[in-house]
Formats: C-alpha cells, structure tokens, sequence
C-alpha cells in the first residue's frame, strides 16, 4: 500500500518545522534591556552632593518646535517626576523667575537638538520601512551657587523599528517621556 500526505499533514508538519527552526534560532540570545530603559551611565560622579533639583525651562530648535510642540515639555515634565519619586533631594522642581539658588542646588538646563518621531499613519503603512524615531538632548548641570557649569552631556535615544512595528507605534510616541526618564536615571547616577 502506498501513504500519501494529504495537504493538512503538510501544512502540520511543515509549521511544526518553521516553529522548531525559530525557537532554535532565537534560543541564544541574550536578553536585552526594554524600550526606553537605559544601562546604568559608567559616567564620573559629580565632586559634590546637591540636595536640590531645579530645572530651567528646556529648549529646542524652532522646527522641532513647530513639528513636535508637545515633546520638549513632555521630556522636562517626565524628568521632574521621575527625580521627584526617587526621594533623593528634598525639593525637585521648576526655577521660577528670578529665583536665588544656592550651593546645595543643581541646576538643570537642557536643549532638544534633534527629534524624530514616526506618526501613526507612517507606522501602520510603513512599518519597519518608516524607520526608527530617535531624540538628542544637550544636557547642562549647573552649580547653583557659582552658576558654573559643573557637567555637560550628550544623550541621545532611539528606538527599534522592527519592535515599534509590533507596538502599533508605541514606543515611537513615548520616546519623550522615556528621555525623561533616561535624564533622571543619569543625573542620579552621578550623584555622589
């Protein structure tokens, strides 16, 4: 007698085949950081302890401005909170208006120099193709009594866009908020 797959033992075995070869594939990899989540910064301590935390209006470019009117205030916001519920400085805040610091003060200043985010529409129809949206921000610490700048960094973010795709997006809208987070996890860091 002769046996013949009929087209569902195919279909069976041939997905079993493709599920077996991408577990195998994937089985040793590493396991990576989440979306937004940043390594700890290997960056030097700052020489001295501030208590307090004020945050001068942040910046941007006038473009990014006009594209992205909500990003720069969405980052400082995301910072403050974050700084705020780690519960290491007694005030964490806005600087008001000619407001005097002292020397227990670190002063935080900040420019949005370059800022991408894919839109929702790019996403669904591009996918992956949209590419990645991606944010860097020029960070100023300040001591608040000399008024010297005390560090000065660069820090930038992005994102996957293959994990984007998957996330319908997500991650391309919280980049801002995440780089809030990234600065606050950064500025603790450094703390001595």
């Amino acid at each position: 007698m002769k046996k013949c797959f009929g087209m569902k033992q195919v279909f069976v075995w041939g997905t079993a085949l493709l599920m077996m070869i991408s577990l195998y594939a994937c089985g040793g990899q590493q396991a990576q950081p989440e979306e937004g989540e940043a390594p700890p910064p290997s960056a030097a301590k700052l020489s001295k302890k501030y208590t307090n935390v004020l945050c001068y209006a942040f910046e941007t470019t006038p473009e990014i401005a006009k594209d992205y009117p909500d990003a720069t205030s969405t980052l400082q916001h995301s910072l403050l909170t974050a700084l705020q519920m780690k519960n290491r400085f007694n005030k964490v805040a806005m600087l008001k208006l000619n407001e005097r610091t002292k020397g227990d003060t670190l002063l935080v200043k900040a420019k949005v120099t370059d800022l991408r985010i894919v839109s929702g529409a790019a996403r669904m129809w591009g996918g992956v193709f949209a590419g990645s949206s991606y944010i860097n921000v020029n960070l100023q610490l300040i001591d608040g009594g000399t008024k010297q700048v005390v560090r000065e960094e660069l820090l930038d973010s992005s994102n996957n866009a293959w994990a984007a795709s998957y996330a319908y997006g997500s991650t391309d809208r919280s980049l801002p908020d995440d780089m809030g987070k990234i600065v606050a996890e950064y500025i603790t860091a450094i703390m001595p």
